[in-house]
């Protein structure tokens, strides 16, 4: 189920529904049959609204959300941005809450004024009236508070992510894994079973987390172009004769040079440069546990690289730790191809397409036109609609392809948004496109042929 709301794409995966049936099955029981479908519709408008809270702030701050509705929640992506200040980014995530506690203010002011609108005797519409409100007022007063428990990935362990900053990760990690294992044997202990298992899910993944932030794995990356000290010119030159090595892939020419530099007694910033080449010429030909020793002595030196690292755990096949180490980097400013590529492509195997194609957005004018258009297809292929048709559209504007323009017309023509697509057909058109006889009969196109058949006929003919 896919539908744009106030501009902003929104979809509702299957699962959604099944989730939600599943937190109502009690309510099957109840005499008053119709009960589980206004719950059912009841957590579909609360967590609606409270993704557009989050929707509604990242678009305040000069962004692109889309929304997506799955299991027993939703996620709010957005492309551009990345460099956002930490209050954006607590604002971000605390306007979610924010807007579920006025839904629930606002039924509640209503039966403040309107007593009579609780009561619940007489006709099935009354009963179903009291219910409404009771399950508003409650799911988005209950929810909001749950949500702002110092629990990742909760919105209130966001803000506390963001509060402590990323040089406090692992203790962000520490915080969340003991609040959520706290509040999960309570809520076993009281009969909670599904909160429970939330926030058993919660801690567990902290607690990953928070290994992925420990000794073996340093939590970011300080890319050794930022470490500023004066070098002799002789070290200079060694250093760019072994990074020249590694960039020509003469992986063993590349750590002789670096071995040559370590075994000096050379400056400290030098000395990590060339622990980073030497990390970096054994992980690429394959050798890893030279690679992490590499690791393990910039770490001495309180130097990483989140790079380096999490294309270690990736190759072990860790993918939910290299994933954590690849947003770290990111969230530091980390942009290189080296995060970004793994990071995109673990997004893709865990299903969360919709945030590798915001991701790959983001970084655009780094990627070929080529990339663009695979990330694309990927995002067409698991239904990214508005993902999709953004990404083509980048490409369009960046080569001018005819078939660019074409492929975004059809993804926004899939997503249902006919005024978008008939614009970029407009723009197909203008480019070169002429295959009326393609256009006819292309089914992602029926509804806009349908909607606007006058416009597309003037466009063009035959079609």
């Amino acid at each position: 189920m896919r539908f744009s709301l106030f501009g902003i794409p929104t979809e509702v995966q299957f699962n959604f529904w099944f989730g939600s049936l599943m937190l109502g099955l009690p309510y099957l029981q109840a005499e008053f049959k119709p009960l589980i479908l206004i719950w059912v519709a009841v957590v579909f408008l609360s967590v609606l609204a409270h993704e557009f809270g989050h929707a509604l702030a990242i678009r305040a701050f000069g962004m692109h959300p889309e929304i997506s509705l799955q299991w027993l929640g939703g996620l709010t992506s957005w492309s551009g941005g990345r460099d956002l200040a930490r209050w954006k980014r607590i604002a971000i995530s605390f306007s979610g809450p924010l807007a579920g506690f006025i839904v629930a203010g606002v039924v509640y002011a209503a039966i403040l004024i309107r007593p009579e609108l609780l009561h619940q005797s007489g006709s099935g519409a009354q009963i179903g009236r009291y219910w409404a409100l009771r399950f508003l007022m409650g799911v988005n007063f209950f929810w909001g508070i749950v949500n702002l428990a110092p629990v990742l990935p909760l919105d209130g362990g966001h803000i506390l992510e963001h509060v402590l900053g990323p040089k406090r990760a692992r203790m962000t990690a520490a915080v969340s894994m003991t609040f959520g294992g706290l509040v999960a044997v309570w809520a076993f202990v009281s009969g909670m079973q599904w909160m429970g298992f939330l926030f058993a899910m919660c801690a567990l993944q902290s607690f990953q987390r928070w290994q992925a932030e420990g000794s073996s794995s340093p939590s970011r990356s300080v890319p050794a172009r930022s470490v500023e000290a004066p070098l002799s010119a002789e070290l200079e030159r060694d250093l760019r004769r072994a990074s020249a090595a590694l960039d020509d892939e003469h992986f063993d020419e590349a750590c002789r040079l670096a071995d040559a530099i370590l075994a000096k007694d050379h400056p400290l910033p030098g000395r990590i440069r060339a622990l980073e080449i030497l990390g970096w010429a054994h992980f690429r030909q394959g050798s890893f546990d030279e690679a992490i020793t590499a690791l393990r002595e910039l770490q001495k030196h309180g130097r990483t690289d989140a790079a380096l690292a999490g294309g270690l755990l990736f190759a072990r096949g860790d993918q939910v730790r290299a994933r954590s180490m690849f947003e770290e980097a990111r969230a530091a400013g980390d942009d290189r191809k080296e995060v970004v590529g793994p990071l995109i492509q673990i997004l893709i195997a865990q299903g969360d397409v919709p945030r590798a194609a915001a991701i790959a957005l983001d970084i655009a004018d780094t990627l070929s036109d080529d990339d663009i258009r695979r990330m694309a297809g990927v995002a067409e292929e698991h239904r990214a609609y508005a993902w999709a048709a953004r990404l083509f559209e980048t490409a369009f504007e960046r080569a001018r392809n005819t078939e660019d323009a074409y492929a975004a017309a059809r993804a926004r023509a899939l997503e249902g948004d006919v005024r978008a697509s008939l614009i970029l057909l407009e723009k197909a058109v203008k480019s070169g496109f002429a295959d009326a006889a393609r256009l006819r009969s292309d089914g992602a196109f029926a509804s806009l042929c349908l909607a606007h058949a006058e416009a597309v006929a003037a466009l063009l003919p035959g079609a």
